[in-house]
């Protein structure tokens, strides 16, 4: 029996798509000298090579992929897209929008002095910022009409040379942005550890040595007998434990009952307590209360973690040490993502709407504790898919909506309506948690899935024309890539640090928030010695998902 393996890959797409995804994959999976492409260069890289040889996929298949991506993008911005004002939102705002009109500006000039097409306009500054939604834009305003076409360019001819050069410019956009971003505070003579070592002391944040005592990482459980004269007769906030040692009495066992301390609470002598707190606050309480005992009753105290979303609108904004959660709930809060960053932990870390914190405590405590945050996670395992359905479908309606300006068409295009409709949906979850569901495995997998079927048919499709590209406009190309890789961080730079007063730490994080590159994030704290710089790319990332995208339809525009 013979099978025609090369014909039967270019007769099934399906088969093709998920050989294009697996190879992907296995070249994003590659690791050099610590340094990996990731899925999704993995996936263009090859499905450039498959599309090299001939092999298409159905254009079904990338729209699908397309508004999967696009409308995930707008939920995850959606929790934050509005509160992120608070503070030094506006400084944000500014800056995402800087670095954002920056790249557009290079591009569209720099294709203009070298005649370059517009595709390939697009490509370039959709690949030097390694923004797919950048360039899920541009080809969505080829074909909804909002790009300026000549009657002697054709649409797949430009959403070709898209492709190729975007293939051909991300490769400096991944890699030369964590070199340069690694460069800028060694060539200012600028030592990122003590800038952020400095606004740590500023916003009395943890230094990252006493990370695991500030998060609850080795919390101990002990029980004393209350023996000491000094804490008897007094009330527990007048003792105050917990400022004193970190520790909180989670229950009281006095004679036969048991009960919850409250703030009120009188210490008698005999009293047996359990307590909860790190090992230099025990050694501390000893001396305080009286001698540690077993007591199977008080130690027996079943905890639990919860992965909480805050939603209550009397948390947000305010910070970790307004809370009194370790004395008021004997709960523990370990990690607080935002965005899908993990920002410092300390008192003065302010919570705002969309964060998931992760709290540890008492169970019965924890629920309390709980329903003050907002709602758990894990709770949530089912997604909304009637919401979620419709929600792309208002996305696509108000995409195709266009309003004459002369003789000039205006509107958002499918890109920008499902960018709107996420935003709205992912905003309104987050005022009221029942609505929309989509637990962050759900989005994750929408948006990666959404994404890779993007990638796969973008590599696909720029294949065919790679070689051509590279030959002819390829060297180019690469430097006009470089151009709009770097300019816009050190124009972001300038802005951040002489006009919006931004610490360095933060600036960088803020930067690489504005270009939407996690991996040089990781380099700008592995240089910085701290976590420091993930408050500043949480602050600039849901603006920049959002003007990224925006720019792919400005550009086809121009």
């Amino acid at each position: 029996m013979e099978i025609d393996i090369i014909g039967l890959i270019r007769d099934v797409p399906e088969l093709l798509f998920f050989l294009v995804l697996g190879f992907g994959y296995l070249i994003g999976n590659i690791t050099f000298r610590g340094f990996e492409l990731g899925s999704t260069t993995g996936v263009l890289l090859a499905g450039l090579f498959f599309g090299h040889f001939g092999f298409e996929i159905p254009a079904n298949t990338l729209e699908i992929g397309f508004i999967l991506f696009i409308y995930s993008v707008g939920l995850q911005a959606g929790p934050r897209f509005f509160s992120v004002f608070l503070e030094d939102g506006l400084k944000y705002f500014s800056l995402a929008l800087v670095v954002s009109m920056t790249a557009v500006g290079l591009a569209f000039g720099l294709s203009s002095y070298f005649g370059l097409s517009q595709g390939i306009s697009a490509g370039l500054l959709a690949g030097a910022l390694t923004s797919t939604p950048t360039l899920a834009a541009a080809r969505d305003a080829v074909h909804s009409g909002l790009a300026r076409i000549t009657d002697d360019q054709s649409a797949n001819l430009i959403i070709q040379d898209m492709g190729s050069a975007y293939a051909i410019t991300y490769v400096f956009g991944l890699i030369g942005l964590l070199v340069f971003i690694r460069l800028i505070p060694s060539l200012l003579k600028v030592n990122l550890s003590e800038e952020a070592s400095k606004l740590a002391r500023q916003k009395r944040l943890a230094p990252e040595e006493d990370e695991d005592a500030d998060t609850g990482g080795d919390q101990m459980l002990r029980a004393y007998q209350v023996q000491s004269d000094q804490v008897m007769g007094k009330p527990l906030r007048d003792l105050r434990f917990t400022t004193r040692t970190g520790c909180v009495i989670q229950k009281v066992l006095r004679q036969d009952a048991m009960f919850r301390p409250g703030a009120d609470t009188v210490l008698e002598k005999d009293d047996r307590v359990s307590v909860l707190g790190p090992l230099e606050g025990h050694e501390t309480m000893e001396k305080l209360l009286g001698p540690e005992i077993l007591d199977r009753h008080l130690l027996a105290i079943p905890t639990k973690t919860h992965e909480v979303v805050v939603t209550h609108a009397d948390v947000v904004g305010r910070p970790l040490g307004e809370l009194h959660l370790l004395a008021r709930y004997g709960c523990y809060v370990t990690k607080v993502n935002r965005s899908h960053v993990e920002l410092p932990i300390d008192e003065s870390t302010v919570l705002e709407k969309g964060d998931v914190v992760r709290v540890s405590g008492d169970k019965d405590r924890l629920e309390e504790l709980t329903k003050r945050l907002g709602h758990v996670e894990r709770k949530i395992i089912q997604t909304d898919l009637l919401t979620f359905a419709f929600g792309i479908a208002a996305g696509l309606f108000i995409g195709k909506i266009t309003f004459k300006v002369g003789a000039v068409s205006v509107g958002l295009g499918t890109a920008g309506g499902l960018l709107l409709t996420g935003i709205l949906i992912g905003f309104l979850r987050s005022i009221h948690p029942t609505f929309g569901r989509v637990p962050p495995a759900a989005r994750w997998l929408f948006m990666e899935l959404g994404l890779l079927f993007f990638m796969a048919g973008i590599g696909l499709k720029a294949g065919q024309g790679i070689v051509q590209a590279i030959v002819t406009v390829g060297p180019l190309l690469f430097f006009s890539g470089i151009l709009v890789t770097t300019i816009p961080v050190i124009v972001g730079f300038l802005f951040g640090k002489y006009i919006l007063k931004f610490n360095t730490a933060i600036l960088l994080g803020a930067i690489t928030g504005a270009m939407t590159s996690t991996p040089a994030l990781n380099t700008v704290i592995r240089a910085a010695n701290s976590p420091i710089p993930s408050l500043g790319y949480a602050g600039t990332y849901a603006f920049a998902n959002v003007f990224l995208a925006l720019a792919g339809t400005v550009i086809m525009m121009l």
